[in-house]
């Protein structure tokens, strides 16, 4: 076994709460060495400027591989891209609505892991 987290990341306005102006969830990518997703761009951001709103999902998986392996697994068998479109259609404004995706994540994880897993099996 072995646990992993998710961050899923988006800008949006400037008091951090507003669902109208915020942009695109995405992946930040710590196990891939693409540097620190949290460190400032271009100093403290101002009033008025986006700001991050960030989104952790933590994973238990049976796989055994390590997080680039893993991040790699996860691109390729589509749970990542899944996992942005669940985030897409979400507001995670109320506590419970935050649980529910996260445990939708989870569950989109673990399908992905069962089909590898069902795979190698039959192959």
């Amino acid at each position: 076994m072995a646990e992993y987290t998710l961050v899923f990341r988006r800008a949006v306005a400037g008091d951090g709460h507003s669902q109208l102006d915020a942009r695109p969830w995405m992946v930040t990518h710590p196990a891939l060495g693409l540097g620190d997703p949290f460190a400032p761009r271009n100093g403290p951001p101002a009033h008025g400027r986006a700001m991050a709103q960030m989104f952790a999902v933590p994973i238990c998986s049976a796989l055994g591989m390590d997080s680039a392996a893993y991040e790699r697994f996860l691109a390729e068998s589509g749970a990542l891209q899944a996992a942005l479109a669940v985030l897409g259609n979400t507001s995670l404004t109320r506590t419970a609505t935050a649980i529910t995706a996260r445990k939708e994540i989870q569950a989109l994880v673990m399908a992905a892991e069962v089909q590898h897993i069902i795979g190698r099996l039959s192959a």
